[in-house]
C-alpha cells in the first residue's frame, strides 16, 4: 500500500472530528473567541439544537480584514507564536483550529470590525472552500454564523441526537461560561425562546443565582484557601443539599471548566463520612495557579488538564473542602458526631422504622435526600400508604415470630451462596414472616426462599404504570394550588422539551418565568409525597449528559423512579394477607424476578445445604 498525502479539506474534515464533536462543540469554540477577544456582551441564537443554525455576535475588538482572512487557515492563531508558549497559556483557545474546523463541516459566514463605525469584512466560507471577502458596514465586535451543520459529511450528522437533547448540550456550554464569567452579559435563544439571560455582575452568587435559581444559593457554602502556588475560591452545598447525580459540579482551572477524576475525587474526600451513598454535593469552584503548573493540551476539544503535582492539588482542594465544612453551622453538627464512619453516618442520617432525621435541619433539603435501595435504612412512614393503597392497612404488628431477630438483613448463614431465583414459582413457597420488617421469608419443599419487599413491590408498581402510561389512562390528582419551581438553564431546556411525553405520564407542567415551571397535576400514587424533590430528579434525568440514552429511555427511567418512590420501603412491617397479595401481584408480572433497575427481587437458600449445615446429611 503506498503512502500518500491527504487532500486538504479531507485532512480539515478529520481535524474537524477532533474539535467539533455536536453543535454544543461550535458553540464553546465561538464562545472561547469571543471571550478571548475581550467582549462584555455575548448573546447566541440557535435553531433546530444547532444543526440548522447558531449565531453568536460579540462586542470584542474584531478583526482587521488581513486577520479575518488569516482566520480559517489552519494553525492560525493570535493566542502563542513560540514553543514556550505551550507553558504559560493565559487564553481559552490557543490551537488556531476551531474556525477551519467547523467551515470543513459547515456553511459559514464570519462579520468583523476593529473599530466602530469603521468598515467591517465579511468572510463566506463552506465545506472547506476558498473564503470568500467583502467589505460591509460593521460596528466593533464579531459575529459568526454557522448554519447545516456537517451538511457535507453525513455519515457524521446521523449520529446527532434529537433537538431537545442538542440544545440541551449548548446549553451547558454556555452556563459554564456564564458561571466563570459574571461580568460578561450572555444571552441564549433556542428557536426564538430565550433560555439563558443574564446581566453583568461582579458577584459569582449572584451569577449562580440568575442560572440555578436563588434556592440553591441558600444552601450554598463559601470556599476561600491559599495555600503557595494554588488557591481555590467558589461554592459548595452543605451535606444536607446533595444531588444523585454530578450535573451541578462545576470545577474551572484558571477560568477553564474542566472535567477532572483528581478534583471530583478530592471534593468527594473532603465531605468524607457526610455524602449518603450514591449522591453528590453542588459544587462552584475555582482554581488558580501557574500556567506551568498545568497542561491544557492534553485534549482535542480542551476539556481535560494534567496537574504537574496532581497529589498536592488532590490534598489542596480535600482540605479547602473540609475546612469550609467545619466552618459552616450547618456542617458542623455532622462533624461533631462520634462514630463517623461511612456506615454510622448513613445510620444516623436515616433512621430505621421511618423515625425523623437526627438533624434538625435534614428536612430543610428534602429533595437531596439519597435515593433509596436495597438494604438502606429510610423513612418507611411515609411510604406506608403505598402499602395501604394496594394490600389494606397494616395493623404494625412485630417481624418474623412475634419477635425482633436482631440479625441483619444479609448472614452467611450457608456455606453456598444463595442463588438469584430466575425460574422459581413463588406460589409453590408458603410465607411463615418477616426479617427485619424487610425481607419476606417464604419455605418450600426445595429450600427456604427470601424476598425483598421493596423490589417486589417496585416491580409490580412499574410494569402497572408503565402500562397504564402505554395506554394512557394514568390516574391523575390535580394539585389544589400549583407548585412553582425553579430549574438551572439546562434543566428547563430538557423539560421544555418533554412537556407532552411528562403529561402522558400523569404530569401536568407549563412554563413560569425564564426557567421556572408550574406542576399543576400529578399520577395519584405520588399524591402525598414530595412533589419538588420527585420534579428536580426527574429534571436531573432527562438532562443529564447521557448521549445514548433517547427520550423515551430517560422517560422510562422517570417511571423507574415513581415507582421506586412508592414502593413500601424496608423496615416496614406487613400482615400476611398483604404478603399474598404483594407474592400474587409479582408472579402476574412479565419480570417477576427482578426489580426494574436490575436487582434481584429474591434469593433462594437450598435445602440440601441447610440439612448439610445442620450435619443432617
Amino acid at each position: 500500500m503506498s503512502i500518500r498525502i491527504l487532500p486538504a479539506d479531507l485532512a480539515n474534515q478529520i481535524a474537524a472530528g477532533e474539535v467539533v464533536e455536536r453543535p454544543a462543540s461550535v458553540v464553546k469554540e465561538l464562545l472561547e473567541n469571543a471571550i478571548d477577544a475581550g467582549a462584555t456582551k455575548i448573546s447566541i441564537e440557535v435553531e433546530m439544537g444547532g444543526k440548522k443554525l447558531i449565531k453568536m455576535a460579540d462586542n470584542g475588538q474584531g478583526m482587521s480584514p488581513e486577520d479575518a482572512a488569516l482566520a480559517f487557515e489552519r494553525h492560525a492563531t493570535s493566542k502563542i507564536s513560540k514553543l514556550e508558549d505551550l507553558t504559560a497559556i493565559q487564553t481559552l483557545g490557543f490551537r488556531g483550529e476551531a474556525l477551519p474546523s467547523i467551515a470543513s463541516i459547515a456553511q459559514v459566514r464570519l462579520s468583523t470590525s476593529s473599530h466602530a463605525g469603521a468598515v467591517g469584512t465579511e468572510v463566506t466560507i463552506a465545506g472547506g472552500g476558498r473564503p470568500s471577502l467583502r467589505e460591509i458596514a460593521f460596528h466593533q465586535g464579531t459575529t459568526v454564523e454557522v448554519s447545516q451543520l456537517f451538511y457535507n459529511t453525513p455519515a457524521r450528522k446521523k449520529f446527532l441526537k434529537g433537538d431537545g437533547t442538542e440544545a440541551t448540550h449548548i446549553t451547558r456550554v454556555v452556563q459554564q461560561q456564564a458561571l466563570v464569567h459574571p461580568h460578561i452579559q450572555f444571552s441564549l435563544t433556542h428557536n426564538k425562546r430565550t433560555v439563558i439571560q443574564t446581566l453583568p455582575t461582579d458577584q459569582v452568587l449572584y451569577r449562580i443565582a440568575e442560572l440555578f435559581g436563588p434556592d440553591i444559593t441558600r444552601e450554598l457554602v463559601r470556599v476561600e484557601k491559599q495555600d503557595g502556588a494554588y488557591r481555590l475560591e467558589g461554592y459548595i452545598s452543605s451535606p444536607i443539599y446533595t444531588r444523585s447525580n454530578r450535573n451541578t459540579q462545576y470545577c474551572f482551572v484558571n477560568d477553564r471548566y474542566v472535567r477532572d477524576k483528581v478534583l471530583l475525587s478530592s471534593t468527594q474526600q473532603g465531605y468524607s463520612h457526610l455524602l449518603p451513598r450514591g449522591q453528590h454535593p453542588v459544587l462552584f469552584l475555582f482554581i488558580s495557579m501557574a500556567p506551568d503548573l498545568l497542561d491544557v493540551n492534553v485534549h482535542p476539544a480542551k476539556a481535560e488538564v494534567r496537574f504537574a503535582f496532581q497529589q498536592e492539588v488532590f490534598q489542596f482542594v480535600s482540605r479547602a473542602v473540609q475546612d469550609a465544612l467545619r466552618q459552616n453551622e450547618k456542617s458542623s453538627p455532622f462533624l461533631a458526631q462520634k462514630n463517623t464512619s461511612p456506615e454510622n453516618f448513613r445510620d444516623d442520617a436515616l433512621p430505621a422504622g421511618g423515625g425523623a432525621p437526627s438533624h434538625p435541619s435534614m428536612d430543610h433539603a428534602s429533595h437531596s435526600r439519597p435515593a433509596r435501595g436495597v438494604g438502606q435504612q429510610v423513612h418507611g412512614d411515609r411510604h406506608a400508604e403505598g402499602l395501604e393503597t394496594f394490600y389494606g392497612k397494616s395493623s404494625g404488628r412485630e417481624s418474623f415470630g412475634g419477635q425482633e431477630t436482631g440479625l441483619p438483613p444479609q448472614v452467611a448463614i450457608f456455606d453456598q451462596k444463595p442463588q438469584a431465583v430466575s425460574e422459581l414459582i413463588y406460589s409453590e413457597f408458603n410465607p411463615v414472616g418477616q426479617l427485619e420488617n424487610s425481607f419476606i421469608l417464604m419455605e418450600g419443599p426445595r429450600g427456604l426462599l427470601v424476598v425483598d419487599q421493596h423490589v417486589a413491590h417496585e416491580r409490580v408498581l412499574y410494569e402497572r404504570f408503565r402500562q397504564a402510561a402505554q395506554n394512557k389512562n394514568v390516574e391523575v390528582q390535580s394539585l389544589m394550588f400549583p407548585l412553582a419551581v425553579e430549574f438551572a438553564p439546562a434543566e428547563a431546556e430538557a423539560l421544555s422539551q418533554s412537556l407532552e411525553a411528562l403529561k402522558v405520564l400523569g404530569l401536568e407542567l407549563e412554563p413560569f418565568g425564564n426557567h421556572g415551571f408550574l406542576l399543576r397535576s400529578v399520577p395519584a400514587i405520588l399524591k402525598n409525597h414530595q412533589h419538588e424533590e420527585i420534579l428536580r430528579n426527574i429534571a436531573e434525568t432527562l438532562s443529564r449528559d447521557d448521549s445514548h440514552n433517547a427520550l423515551q429511555d430517560k422517560l422510562d427511567d422517570v417511571v423507574i423512579m415513581m415507582s421506586c418512590r412508592n414502593a413500601i420501603m424496608v423496615n416496614h412491617p406487613m400482615e400476611l394477607d398483604q404478603i399474598k397479595k404483594l407474592l400474587y401481584d409479582l408472579e402476574q408480572t412479565e419480570m417477576p424476578y427482578t426489580c426494574p433497575h436490575g436487582r434481584p427481587i429474591a434469593l433462594f437458600f437450598d435445602l440440601n445445604d441447610i440439612l448439610r449445615k445442620f450435619k443432617r446429611k
